[in-house]
C-alpha cells in the first residue's frame, strides 16, 4: 500500500512539474522584450586609446570615429559631413555646343517599357504627421526592406535595401546586350582614366554603349551582388539608350566627358531620378529640375549613369550612424576590405570610382566628405575652393559651406570634371614639373607623426619630383572654432534644409515634419536614432547670429592658415592619413584640398592617403602639384573584388 501511494505521488509531481515548465517557457517567449538597434552617444567611446589592441579594433567599420579628428573629438560630435544647397547665385551655362543627350518619345518609352524602380514624387506609405505635407502615396514601397532571396544574395541582410531598386533597371538594360562580349573587353576599363576610354571608343576597341554596359554589370556582379558593396542607390533606366545615341552621331571635337557614365551622390538634385540624401522620407522623390552642376555635366555630353549611398543627411542625423549607412539603401562597403571603415559621407561615389562602377563619381563636401573616402578607398578627391562650384540644387546641410567635387581614378580625371564644374574653358594639360622648387610643408600630427614606411616613400617622392619638405609644420588647435561650429551647423541645417524642401516643393516641407516621419517606423527610418536631426531643430540661432558666428569662423580659420602657409613661404601643406586639423581647418576657411593615394598598410591592406591644401582660388596651381606627386608616387591600386 505504502508503495501504491509513492508511486501515485510521484506521479502527480513529475506531471506537475512538466505542466509548469512548459508553462514558464511560454511565457517567456511571448513577453521577451525586443531589442532596440539604436546607439546612444554614451555608448560611443569618448578617448582614444594608445593600445595596440584597440588600434586594430579602430579599423573596424564604424568603430573609429573618435580616432579622426576631422570626424569627431570636439564635444563627441560629427564633424564629417558634407551636403550642398541651392542658395549660391550661378551665372547661365556657357553657351557652347550643348551635348545633353535629348532621347526621342518611342526611345525613352522602349527603354523605360522593360523595366525600372517605381518612382514618383511621394512619401513612403506610412502615417503622417498633421504638419507634414502628405503627397501620393505608393503602396508599393511600404516595406521596402523586404527583397527575395537568391543564389548570389543573403537571404535576409538587414543594411541591404531595396535592392530591386537597382537591378531593375539594369536587367532591364543588359537583356539587349552580349554580356559575354561585354565581360571580355571588361579588363580595357578596369582602372582607365578618362582618356584612355576616349581612346578606346576613337579606335573603334570600345563604343559608349559597351563602356555603359560593363559599368552596369559591375554593378550588378560586385555591388548588388558578390560582395554587395552597396554603392549604388539608383540607376538610370535609359543609360543605354542614351549611350547609344552618342555612338550614331559620330561628333568631332567632343568634350572631355562626352559620353562618360557619371555617378552622383544621392543629396544632388536631378529630374529623372530620386533625390534624397539617403533618407527613407524622400526616397522616391524626383525633383523638378536637375542641379546646376548636371546641367553642366550633361551640356559636356557627360551621361548620368545614376545615385550613390551616402551618410544618411550627410552624416548629421545621429552619432551612432555608422559611415556610408542611409536609412533608403543600407550601408555600403569598404572594398579594401569588409572590416574597413568607407568613411563619408560621400561614401558610395568613392565606392563607385575605385571600383569602376562608372568614370567618374561626384561628391559633397561640408567637412570631410570628399576628402576622407576618398583617403579610407584609395581614389583621388578633390574638393574645391568654396564658391567655385555651384551648389543649387543639392540638398542641404549648410549653404555657406557645402560644395561638390569629383572623386576618380587619376588627378587629370578630377582636372577635367573640375574645370567643367567650374566653368573653366583652359584645357592646359597638368604639368609633371609643377613641384619643382615648391617648398611643401608637412604637417606634424596624427599619421604625419608616425614614421612608416609609407610615410618615408612620401617625402622620398615629393623630393624626388622636385619639392622642399618642410617638416614639424603645426597649427593651432583651436577647441572654440570646434564648438562654434557644431552649433552653427545645427542652425544652418534646419534653416536651410527647411528653404530647399519649400522651394522645390519636397513631399516633406520641413525639417520638423521629418523628424516626425521617422517616428512612425522607427526600426527602418531611424535605426541608429536621430538626435542630430532633433538637435537642429531645438536650434534658436537666429540668421544674423549665425552670419555673425560663420564670419567670425571663416576669419580665424584664414588667417591660421594663411600665417602658416606666409611664414614658412609653403606653396602647400600636406597630411598623411585621414586626420590632420587642416582637413578640418581647410574646408571652413574656404580653401581647396586634394587628396591622392600614398599606398596600403601590408597587414591589413588599408589605403593610405596623402592631402595637399594650398590657399585659397589656386585650385588649379594644387591640382598640378597633386598630378607631379601621383606621377612620380605611382601608388594606386584596384581593389579585389572578391569575398573577403
Amino acid at each position: 500500500m505504502k508503495r501504491r501511494i509513492i508511486i501515485i505521488c510521484a506521479t502527480v509531481i513529475t506531471t506537475f512539474s512538466v505542466t509548469g515548465s512548459y508553462l514558464y517557457l511560454t511565457s517567456q517567449q511571448t513577453s521577451a522584450p525586443e531589442r532596440t538597434s539604436s546607439i546612444s552617444k554614451k555608448d560611443l567611446p569618448t578617448s582614444k586609446s594608445k593600445d595596440s589592441n584597440q588600434h586594430d579594433k579602430d579599423k573596424k567599420i564604424g568603430s573609429n570615429k573618435e580616432n579622426f579628428k576631422l570626424e569627431t573629438g570636439f564635444g563627441n560630435k560629427t564633424l564629417e559631413v558634407g551636403r550642398l544647397t541651392g542658395k549660391v547665385s550661378q551665372e547661365s551655362v556657357n553657351q557652347n555646343k550643348n551635348f545633353e543627350i535629348k532621347l526621342t518619345n518611342d526611345k525613352i518609352a522602349a527603354a523605360k517599357k522593360k523595366g525600372s524602380s517605381k518612382l514618383n514624387n511621394t512619401t513612403p506609405n506610412n502615417t503622417l504627421p498633421s504638419k507634414a505635407k502628405p503627397g501620393k502615396v505608393n503602396p508599393d514601397k511600404v516595406n521596402p526592406g523586404k527583397q527575395e532571396p537568391t543564389e548570389e544574395t543573403p537571404i535576409q541582410d538587414i543594411n541591404f535595401y531595396d535592392k530591386e531598386r537597382v537591378m531593375d533597371p539594369i536587367d532591364a538594360q543588359l537583356e539587349s546586350l552580349d554580356i559575354a562580349a561585354l565581360e571580355e573587353k571588361e579588363h580595357l576599363v578596369i582602372g582607365a582614366d578618362i582618356a584612355k576610354l576616349q581612346n578606346l571608343i576613337a579606335t573603334n576597341q570600345l563604343s559608349y554603349k559597351e563602356l555603359a554596359g560593363i559599368y552596369l554589370n559591375r554593378i550588378k556582379k560586385h555591388d548588388q551582388n558578390g560582395i554587395m558593396l552597396n554603392a549604388i542607390t539608383e540607376i538610370n533606366p535609359t543609360i543605354i539608350a542614351e549611350a547609344e545615341q552618342l555612338d550614331n552621331q559620330n561628333e568631332s571635337n567632343k568634350p572631355a566627358l562626352y559620353g562618360m557614365p557619371v555617378v552622383l551622390k544621392d543629396n544632388i538634385g536631378t529630374i529623372t531620378l530620386p533625390t534624397s540624401a539617403g533618407t527613407v522620407a524622400l526616397k522616391d522623390w524626383v525633383m523638378e529640375k536637375d542641379a546646376a552642376i548636371v546641367d553642366k555635366l550633361k551640356t559636356n555630353g557627360a551621361l548620368i549613369l545614376g545615385k550613390t549611398n551616402m551618410s544618411e543627411w550627410a552624416a548629421a542625423m545621429d552619432d551612432g550612424v555608422p559611415n556610408g549607412y542611409s536609412g533608403k539603401k543600407g550601408r555600403s562597403k569598404n572594398p579594401y576590405s569588409s572590416e574597413l571603415d568607407p568613411l563619408g559621407s560621400s561614401s558610395g561615389s568613392a565606392t563607385a570610382a575605385t571600383c569602376d562602377f562608372a568614370a567618374i563619381a561626384i561628391g559633397t563636401e561640408t567637412n570631410g566628405s570628399i576628402i576622407l573616402p576618398a583617403g579610407a578607398q584609395s581614389v583621388v578627391g578633390f574638393k574645391p575652393s568654396q564658391g567655385l562650384v555651384s551648389n543649387e540644387g543639392i540638398i542641404p546641410l549648410s549653404s555657406r559651406f557645402d560644395t561638390p567635387g569629383p572623386l576618380t581614378r587619376t588627378v587629370t580625371d578630377a582636372y577635367l570634371t573640375t574645370n567643367v564644374l567650374m566653368d573653366e574653358a583652359s584645357q592646359t594639360p597638368l604639368s609633371k614639373d609643377a613641384l619643382k622648387n615648391k617648398r611643401i610643408g608637412l604637417l606634424s600630427d596624427d599619421e604625419s607623426n608616425e614614421e612608416t614606411a609609407i610615410l618615408k616613400k612620401i617625402k622620398k617622392d615629393l623630393t624626388t619630383a622636385g619639392a622642399t619638405v618642410i617638416e614639424g609644420i603645426t597649427l593651432e588647435e583651436l577647441e572654440q572654432v570646434d564648438t562654434d561650429y557644431i552649433t552653427l551647423l545645427n542652425a544652418d541645417f534646419k534653416r536651410d534644409l527647411n528653404q530647399f524642401l519649400q522651394i522645390n516643393r519636397s513631399p516633406m516641407s520641413t525639417l520638423e515634419s521629418i523628424i516626425a516621419f521617422n517616428k512612425t517606423n522607427p526600426t527602418r527610418n531611424m535605426k541608429f536614432g536621430q538626435s542630430e536631426l532633433v538637435a537642429s531643430q531645438n536650434s534658436t540661432m537666429t540668421k544674423q547670429e549665425a552670419d555673425n558666428v560663420a564670419n567670425e569662423l571663416i576669419h580665424i580659420t584664414q588667417n591660421e592658415l594663411d600665417s602658416v602657409l606666409q611664414n614658412e613661404r609653403l606653396d602647400a601643406i600636406v597630411s598623411a592619413g585621414v586626420g590632420g586639423s587642416v582637413k578640418f581647418l581647410a574646408p571652413i576657411a574656404g580653401n581647396p584640398e586634394l587628396t591622392i593615394p600614398a599606398g596600403y598598410d601590408t597587414e591589413s591592406n588599408q589605403p593610405k592617403s596623402l592631402t595637399f591644401v594650398s590657399k585659397r582660388n589656386t585650385d588649379i596651381a594644387l591640382l598640378n602639384m597633386g598630378y607631379a606627386y601621383e606621377q612620380i608616387s605611382k601608388n594606386r591600386k584596384s581593389p579585389i573584388l572578391t569575398n573577403q
